[in-house]
């Protein structure tokens, strides 16, 4: 029975706090949401893969350097703010890196690449706590897991979220900077500060066991991080807006959208209001198209800003084209447009 009980109090902890920060991370994602199988991919990456991987490559790392220095301070300094960060981080990033190969046209805000960074972070927190909440009801009880739990899933529960979240943030600017040099160092630099916030982390909660200083080091840096990454997420999140604003204007005048719907689309509670109110009706089929039908429209917009910095990227402009037929095919299915809407040449 005790068995359970430390079972169950620490799968608690350790997935529900990650879960609750994933659904908050998502949220912001508001104007376009991501895919939910990348979504669940991501966050499955960082919970599985990226901890086995990382288990795999410290174990290797560790026994030459137990062999090389003797047990103490110095080699766990090292252990914990050079081995782990160098080896956690890539393996985490490796999904981005998945992700910006096979399915970048899903990349097309720093928000992006945040949130999908930030999923990895989570779901490789949940199963690392779930280890050391383990250990912590062996040792203590329900009370050293709570406390140890107030630590790792309250004070520092962003904590691997920040550093992929870096990570990811590279990736997006790298897929968005029409820049080469930014294309080129961006992911580089974006790991490079998922690695160095790491180590700060851990030097500080290593050094913790001598003076209470090194602790508040890593919260301020921590947290610092976290704070630089909302403000990013915010003013990614007011300029998509200023996007759909912009670039879909003047689908009114094609013909695309609707004047209406226009006005809706650039509201975020506006969307949700309409959807809610269709969804009372009883109208299932038509919440639903409506969520694709803003969703697409989003995708528009985002597109022909990308337009506007890659002039000459051709599948911009076929996916440009592409978007307003089913757009215009979805208000034929709504009953917004007739059945055969008057052909527009396509720009």
């Amino acid at each position: 029975m005790e068995l359970l009980v430390g079972l169950l109090t620490a799968f608690v902890l350790a997935v529900v706090p990650m879960l609750f920060y994933a659904m908050i991370l998502w949220w912001f994602d508001r104007y376009e949401k991501e895919p939910l199988h990348l979504i669940a991919a991501a966050f499955f990456w960082g919970a599985v893969p990226a901890v086995v991987l990382s288990l795999v490559s410290q174990v290797l790392l560790d026994v030459p350097l137990s062999e090389l220095a003797d047990p103490g301070l110095g080699t766990d300094l090292l252990s914990a703010s050079l081995i782990a960060p160098l080896t956690e981080e890539p393996f985490k990033g490796l999904a981005l890196l998945l992700l910006f190969i096979f399915y970048r046209r899903e990349i097309d805000t720093p928000l992006d690449g945040i949130l999908y960074g930030g999923l990895v972070g989570f779901g490789f927190a949940t199963t690392e706590n779930l280890f050391y909440f383990l250990h912590a009801f062996d040792v203590g009880g329900v009370v050293g897991t709570l406390k140890l739990a107030f630590f790792r899933a309250v004070l520092f529960g962003l904590n691997h979220a920040l550093f992929t979240g870096c990570t990811g943030l590279g990736f997006a600017l790298a897929r968005t900077s029409p820049r080469w040099a930014v294309k080129i160092t961006a992911p580089f630099l974006g790991l490079g500060a998922g690695i160095t916030f790491h180590a700060l982390h851990n030097a500080g909660a290593t050094l913790a066991v001598f003076a209470c200083w090194p602790l508040l080091f890593s919260f301020v840096s921590d947290w610092g991080g976290v704070l630089m990454l909302f403000a990013i997420i915010v003013w990614a999140s007011v300029r998509e807006r200023a996007w759909i604003a912009q670039y879909l204007k003047d689908e009114v005048q094609r013909g695309t959208i609707s004047e209406a719907d226009y006005r809706v689309i650039q509201s975020y509670w506006a969307r949700v209001r309409e959807r809610t109110w269709t969804l009372l009706r009883g109208d299932v089929v038509r919440w639903w198209r409506l969520g694709k039908y803003y969703r697409l429209a989003t995708e528009l917009a985002f597109a022909k800003h990308r337009r506007s910095d890659f002039k000459r990227e051709r599948e911009t402009h076929r996916r440009i084209q592409r978007l307003r037929r089913q757009l215009r095919a979805l208000r034929v299915q709504m009953g917004d447009l007739p059945p055969e809407p008057p052909s527009r040449e396509e720009e």
